[in-house]
């Protein structure tokens, strides 16, 4: 008798307490589908024979995942000058991996961005007998460090530093490392429903 009592009494409490089984087994923290984007003016020395370049920036970054408080980001992000001086412009369209960590109203990052590039080389193009360079394109390596200013829900202001490696065949060792830094905004996107 008290085995039976036991084998219906055992199903009935597992069955009123399974609510208290699948709030322990939920995360104690869910990850939140992020969106930024972001957008800025850009000063690059460009590593080449003192040239200087005044550009704008724009890119977006989406949040992957958490991990105690380091948040993983797959960043695209393309430069264009809108002033090249007087030795050559930079453009480049990069793509890569961006980690931050919110600290208040800050957040840190640093990132590792991979693309392609171009230098146009200005007053009739590089003379390097026999000949004349017009413009050449580069794999671009940019590693970077930068922080976001949170400035409300929705809106940060952005300061980010790239050093990068281009091949250049007009440089003396055959590449270059332009030092780029941006100053501009976020704007961060919100799909997440409020409870």
């Amino acid at each position: 008798m008290n085995l039976l009592k036991c084998c219906t009494f055992l199903p009935a409490m597992l069955l009123g307490y399974s609510h208290l089984a699948f709030c322990q087994a939920n995360p104690t923290a869910t990850q939140r589908l992020q969106i930024s984007a972001f957008g800025g003016l850009t000063g690059t020395y460009t590593d080449l024979e003192g040239g200087r370049n005044l550009g704008v920036t724009a890119g977006a970054d989406l949040d992957i995942y958490s991990f105690h408080k380091f948040v993983p980001s797959a960043e695209v992000r393309g430069t264009y000058p809108i002033h090249e001086g007087q030795i050559d412009g930079q453009e480049d369209l990069l793509a890569g991996i961006k980690v931050h960590h919110p600290w208040h109203a800050f957040q840190p990052y640093a990132d590792l961005l991979i693309g392609r590039g171009q230098i146009n080389y200005k007053h009739g193009g590089f003379k390097l007998p026999p000949y004349i360079y017009i413009a050449t394109t580069s794999l671009v390596i940019s590693p970077g460090v930068g922080v976001d200013l949170d400035l409300s829900h929705r809106w940060a202001a952005k300061v980010d530093f790239q050093y990068q490696t281009w091949n250049a065949p007009v440089a003396i060792t055959g590449t270059i490392h332009p030092k780029v830094l941006t100053a501009g905004l976020v704007y961060r996107f919100d799909f997440n429903r409020r409870h």
